[in-house]
């Protein structure tokens, strides 16, 4: 799998980042109802998307706290990636490199709503500027609904945190960006992880979620900080 081409086709997308959150996408999500090759593009697609953006701010960062941060989200996500990319094969037309390519086959363009139906396909929320107050969450940020984001919403926010200044600002869109992308993740191995059919599968997304919610704790502190 290409990383590096997926993230070269994610800038192609305009729109902002926003979340969905209707009560089919959550029911579905509660219900354990997405098959493997879903999870397993879902899950690439996301944790690349928190792999650029925390590259983008250790490179940008002035704030120690962001940058220890950073490192420690790049290293999750690839260690993550190659647990993945060791216990099962994605299909060459669901790949996420494909997307990148014209040629990549019936993905080609679309977005998570594609993989796992029409109701993810409804967006409600905010920009890069939204803070969590958009999604509705338990303590330390975890989500208590289903939250999941387009390709092209990914694709906006690396575009809009690259082009960003070092600056509070920038460390302030940054956080906001990672907590949405957490709250993906664990919308996504969460349901996984209650009745996936691989078994290797759903304890590698049993795993991931321990440190998703401690790295939404460390988020939420320093959003609470910078707000502050």
């Amino acid at each position: 799998m290409d990383r590096r081409n997926f993230l070269i086709g994610l800038m192609g997308g305009t729109a902002a980042l926003a979340v969905t959150q209707t009560p089919a996408t959550a029911q579905m999500m509660a219900q354990g109802g997405m098959a493997t090759p879903q999870y397993l593009v879902m899950a690439m697609r996301g944790g690349m998307f928190l792999e650029e953006t925390a590259r983008i701010a250790f490179d940008k960062t002035q704030d120690p706290r962001v940058r220890r941060f950073a490192r420690a989200e790049v290293l999750e996500q690839v260690t993550l990636s190659d647990r993945l990319n060791a216990n099962a094969d994605i299909p060459t037309a669901a790949a996420p490199g494909a997307l990148g390519n014209p040629a990549g086959g019936a993905l080609v363009g679309a977005g998570v709503g594609a993989l796992v139906g029409g109701p993810v396909g409804a967006l409600v929320g905010a920009g890069i500027g939204a803070t969590t107050g958009t999604v509705a969450t338990a303590a330390g940020g975890i989500p208590t609904q289903a939250v999941v984001t387009t390709d092209a919403q990914k694709a906006a926010t690396i575009a809009q945190l690259q082009g960003l200044p070092p600056s509070p600002q920038f460390d302030a869109a940054f956080v906001n960006a990672s907590i949405l992308g957490h709250q993906e993740a664990y919308t996504i191995h969460g349901a996984y992880a209650q009745s996936g059919e691989d078994p290797a599968l759903r304890r590698i997304a049993r795993n991931a979620l321990p440190l998703i919610r401690l790295h939404l704790s460390q988020l939420s502190r320093m959003q609470a900080m910078m707000q502050g």
